[in-house]
């Protein structure tokens, strides 16, 4: 599919129903639309590693007011990263920050640095568990409503994937009974260099853990990868199934792998909604039709103009949406 230009991608989004995409009159509301809408920090930061841009910060608060964004997600690598759990000064003035922009934090970026998931040391493991925690206490802290989790972790050279697998369910387990009752959802998204890498994975990490509470992160260009770059990143969507979706960090995509700066493996290629082969109505009507409620974050990773890659897929979105409120 060839690259579309701005002002065609704007022609279209036009004829979907979204007229003005720029106007906030034309944003979503709670009455009509069942989805949240926000940005993440996450693409504004790689764009800065991956593109040699820089952002400020209150320049990306006012611009998501301005396009009627409901929240926000946190990122970890974002200048100074996360206060500690322990600091509420800092976590309150953090907040009140963005809140004074109209914009809920919905989600903070987990992981824990340094320590290994799937160590043969249980006592690792288990100290990342409690990394785990501490970290829901953050984003309960900061009042979001879900808390986003990356496999990150070295796989040990003797140890099988059932073995692995198991590893990991048994560091979640704790967690996520932690942010049951700490009113967090946890989600986690696989991706071609980390743990979870595979359909098959997805499928072992959800049986192993053994709670339906544990959730996705529905991302459609790793979605697509990790069942086979065919550009039918709904098969996965359907294969897991709807309601094992936590949230959503949405994107285009074009099957691809999208290097690191410095070289070595990269992620799955984020594309601004237009841009790449992916049927974005279908997938919003997939999770519309499952019944899907929650948040969409508008995933910018790794993508030049982080502000156009937001922009691009939050009106896509309010384009289906459009249609589907017109009908």
């Amino acid at each position: 599919m060839p690259t579309l230009s701005r002002r065609t991608l704007l022609a279209q989004l036009t004829c979907l129903g979204c007229a003005g995409v720029g106007e906030r009159e034309n944003k979503h509301t709670a009455a009509t639309s069942p989805w949240h809408l926000a940005i993440g920090l996450n693409g504004f930061g790689s764009s800065e590693t991956h593109h040699g841009k820089r952002y400020d910060y209150d320049a990306i608060l006012e611009f998501a007011r301005e396009e009627g964004f409901d929240g926000i997600e946190l990122w970890r690598g974002w200048r100074e990263g996360y206060p500690d759990p322990d600091d509420d000064r800092a976590i309150q003035a953090s907040r009140e920050k963005i809140e004074s922009f109209g914009l809920q934090v919905f989600s903070i970026q987990g992981g824990v640095r340094g320590v290994n998931p799937v160590s043969d040391d249980a006592s690792e493991r288990a100290e990342y568990s409690r990394g785990l925690q501490r970290q829901v206490d953050l984003a309960a802290k900061f009042g979001c409503d879900a808390m986003g989790l990356w496999s990150a972790g070295r796989a040990p050279d003797q140890v099988g994937e059932d073995q692995l697998i198991e590893r990991f369910a048994g560091v979640l387990r704790p967690a996520v009974r932690y942010a049951v009752d700490s009113g967090i959802l946890l989600a986690i998204e696989g991706e071609p260099p980390l743990l979870v890498n595979s359909a098959l994975r997805y499928h072992k990490l959800f049986a192993a853990a053994g709670m339906d509470e544990l959730k996705a992160i529905f991302d459609p260009s790793h979605f697509d990868l990790l069942n086979g770059a065919r550009g039918r990143p709904e098969d996965l969507l359907l294969d897991l199934g709807v309601d094992r979706i936590g949230y959503v960090q949405f994107c285009d995509g074009d099957s691809t792998l999208r290097p690191f700066p410095g070289g070595g493996s990269g992620t799955s290629r984020h594309l601004p909604c237009g841009e790449g082969v992916y049927d974005i109505a279908k997938l919003c009507s997939i999770l519309d039709e499952g019944e899907f409620r929650g948040w969409f974050q508008m995933d910018s990773w790794g993508t030049e103009d982080a502000y156009w890659a937001s922009k691009s897929c939050k009106d896509a979105v309010a384009g289906y949406l459009g249609e589907r409120n017109a009908g």
